[in-house]
């Protein structure tokens, strides 16, 4: 979608509000930093919506009241237009499929912090009420957002006494959905376990290897949750690493290269002048696995100490 699309469709929305008598005249307009956060648009993008609204005779701009709805009378004394000429009639047939899509497209393209019911229905050419009648709020949505990227995914056939490799691959299978997906991270808690549809055979696999193992429930769960926190930590380590890079344009292994001789500077007088010298190639899916590998070290050991059978 171009800017000059989306910057329209907003304002098409706000100009309904004033038409139909939603925002009543002499009433505020969103101002440019609640369209900036309600609609996840940036504010060149809101500046242009509240000229459009302005262009349109619908709304005027006083000092010390901000933007307002202009009299009626005003905006029919031949003033007002559609803020765009050919307007599109509001989609129909709408489902919560639709929904989640569009809401996983923004998602993947912009970040979850931008997904507001708002900017889903632009996206979507439906009115915000609209959404409601599929989706009952945004923390709902973010669920099913991340059930639907979970879809498909298919634990393999190994038997439940290989526990390294079963708890390996559901490891592996997380960090794959979150390698594509880096939001849907962000929408799992650790101490607040949902009840997501297509990720409880996933966490059904890790608990029931850990119990055929021969764990209590105290073992058993902590082993769980630790193992998912390394993922899920990982996962939004690779998030911000990503946000990062799209806000300085610089990626990790260049950060390092641009800021080398002051890093190997400060080791040197910490006195770990051997690490400065050692060269890392920085690689996150390296990093993850290291992590994994000893974590089930970790679990093997223990079960060793407590005379479990391997």
């Amino acid at each position: 979608m171009t800017d000059r699309a989306l910057y329209l469709r907003i304002a098409d929305e706000i100009a309904d509000d004033i038409r139909s008598g939603r925002l009543a005249e002499g009433r505020p307009v969103p101002s440019t930093r609640r369209i900036v956060r309600d609609w996840g648009v940036a504010m060149a993008t809101a500046t242009k919506v509240i000229g459009a609204l302005r262009a349109a005779g619908l709304v005027e701009t006083i000092s010390g009241s901000g933007t307002i709805v202009r009299r009626r009378d005003e905006q029919a004394a031949g003033t007002a237009h559609h803020v765009t000429t050919g307007k599109r009639a509001r989609r129909t047939g709408l489902t919560q499929r639709d929904i989640v899509e569009a809401a996983v497209r923004i998602a993947d393209n912009d970040g979850l912090p931008l997904v507001t019911m708002r900017r889903v229905a632009v996206s979507l050419n439906v009115s915000t009420m609209a959404l409601y009648r599929h989706v009952p709020s945004r923390s709902d949505l973010t669920l099913r957002m991340t059930d639907s990227v979970f879809a498909g995914t298919r634990v393999p056939e190994i038997p439940i006494t290989a526990w390294r490799r079963r708890l390996e691959a559901a490891a592996h299978l997380f960090w794959t959905v979150f390698s594509r997906h880096p939001w849907a991270a962000e929408v799992f808690s650790l101490s607040r376990p949902q009840l997501i549809h297509n990720v409880l055979p996933l966490a059904e696999w890790s608990l029931s290897t850990l119990r055929a193992m021969g764990f209590d429930a105290h073992d058993m769960v902590c082993a769980h949750i630790n193992l998912f926190g390394h993922v899920r930590s990982m996962a939004l380590v690779r998030l911000a690493e990503a946000q990062a890079e799209e806000d300085t344009g610089v990626s990790a292994d260049d950060w390092m290269r641009l800021q080398g001789d002051g890093m190997r500077r400060w080791l040197s007088s910490a006195g770990l002048g051997y690490v400065a010298r050692e060269k890392f190639d920085f690689d996150l899916d390296t990093v993850f696995e290291y992590g994994l590998q000893r974590m089930l070290d970790g679990i093997d050991a223990r079960r060793r100490a407590l005379g479990l059978p391997g």
